[in-house]
């Protein structure tokens, strides 16, 4: 029987919108209803993740940053795992020496290793990957308005930086160029210490290697009493293999990645075809096996 529902964000529970359908939400009223906890899996940051889930009047726990934070339904941080002051360092000099922007999400705000100029670039990286459809041009002038731009803060000593008390939860970078990202996946992994992952293939996420979703998730469904055959997990992409590692019942979105497919239990239908209320109640109805691959 399952007792918790873990679903990813991007890719998963919203659609292409980057917003939860009505009929999405009342699966997860219907879940609720039946005594299910539903909770959020995802590499967003908190801020991100409450503006949606306020909108649609959820309350739910939710693991962030890929697993480096852990928040229960009124936003209390119960639990963290950081990137060590070295380790960061040495992340930060690699990310420059290739003139790579990125954001840098800590306890003290999101702060970025390049200018102004290369952090709007980035972003609109990060833009064009969400909507396709748009020129860098269009995606520029988005960009320049959006929280993930304006809220940056600009790291100009990178030791100072450090002796103000700033803990290091995540490391995110987009760039159109493949080969770049591919490369940077590559040369910081060999780093010790450190999970790298991704939610999109032009992207690259680096936590501490004790944060990640399926590692935190077990601690909390342990904390729970809820054993691994009691969690559904629901995902799409990278960032999400190690739930799929982890737990027994997983569920892969019709539009995952062909690695998350391969090792799902189950599949269901895409982001876009309201696969995550789907697969909730094939969950309610005892109808599992409708999703078998």
């Amino acid at each position: 029987m399952i007792k918790l529902i873990a679903s990813d964000m991007d890719g998963t529970l919203l659609n292409s919108n980057h917003d939860i359908d009505k009929e999405t939400v009342e699966a997860i009223r219907k879940a609720e209803e039946a005594g299910i906890t539903f909770t959020i899996s995802t590499g967003r940051e908190y801020e991100s993740v409450k503006a949606v889930l306020d909108k649609h009047n959820i309350k739910a726990q939710c693991i962030l940053s890929n697993g480096a934070e852990y928040r229960d339904e009124e936003g209390n941080i119960l639990d963290i795992v950081n990137i060590n002051e070295e380790s960061a360092k040495k992340i930060i000099e690699i990310l420059e020496k290739n003139n790579l922007s990125a954001r840098i999400f800590t306890n003290k705000g999101i702060f970025t290793n390049s200018t102004r100029e290369k952090a709007l670039q980035e972003i609109t990286y990060r833009t064009m990957s969400f909507n396709p459809n748009l020129t860098e041009c269009e995606a520029k002038e988005i960009s320049e308005t959006l929280p993930f731009f304006t809220v940056l803060q600009y790291i100009t000593d990178i030791n100072k930086f450090f002796e103000d008390g700033i803990e290091v939860r995540k490391f995110v970078a987009f760039h159109r160029d493949i080969e770049l990202i591919d490369n940077m996946k590559k040369v910081i992994s060999q780093i010790e210490g450190l999970a790298i992952s991704s939610s999109f293939r032009d992207n690259i996420e680096i936590t501490d290697i004790n944060a990640q979703k399926g590692i935190i998730l077990e601690k909390v469904a342990s904390n729970m009493s809820i054993n691994r055959e009691e969690v559904m997990i629901l995902g799409d992409s990278f960032n999400d293999y190690s739930m799929f590692e982890i737990f027994q019942e997983t569920v892969a979105m019709k539009n995952a990645i062909p690695e998350v497919k391969a090792i799902a239990k189950y599949i269901t239908d895409t982001n876009d075809n309201l696969g995550v209320a789907k697969a909730i109640y094939n969950v309610l109805n005892n109808e599992m096996h409708k999703m078998l691959k």
